[in-house]
C-alpha cells in the first residue's frame, strides 16, 4: 500500500442504507457482513490509491488482512485513524462498519 489514503475515483462509491444493512445482516444471520466487507473492499479497491485484495474478505481468520486494508483505505473517506478503525472491526464491528460506509456514502454523494 502507498502512503496516506486519497479518494482517487469518488464514482467507484456507493451509498447503502444503514437501517437496510442492518436488517440483511439480522435476517441472513450474519452472512451479509461479509458481502459488505467484500464490496467494501472492492469499491476501496477502485475508489483509493491503496491497493486492496477484496477476495480476502471472504476467507475465515485471513480477513483480517482485509480488515486491515479496508481500515487503511478508509481513513480517505472517515474522520478516523486506520488503527482505530482496525481495532473496532476486531473488537465492536457494528461501529466501524458505520463509520465506513458513513463516509462511503457521503464520498458518493460528492
Amino acid at each position: 500500500m502507498s502512503g496516506q489514503a486519497q479518494v482517487t475515483d469518488a464514482s467507484a462509491f456507493s451509498k447503502k442504507s444503514h437501517g437496510k444493512q442492518v436488517l440483511f445482516s439480522i435476517l441472513t444471520l450474519g452472512l451479509y457482513t461479509i458481502y459488505w466487507t467484500y464490496s467494501t473492499a472492492k469499491q476501496l479497491d477502485k475508489g483509493t490509491n491503496q491497493s486492496l485484495t477484496p477476495i480476502l474478505a471472504i476467507i475465515p481468520v485471513v480477513n483480517l488482512i482485509s480488515f486491515w486494508q479496508i481500515s487503511s483505505a478508509a481513513e480517505a473517506i472517515t474522520d478516523q485513524s486506520k488503527t482505530i478503525l482496525f481495532v473496532l472491526f476486531l473488537f465492536f464491528a457494528p461501529l466501524s462498519w458505520y463509520w465506513v460506509q458513513a463516509g462511503l456514502n457521503d464520498a458518493a454523494a460528492n
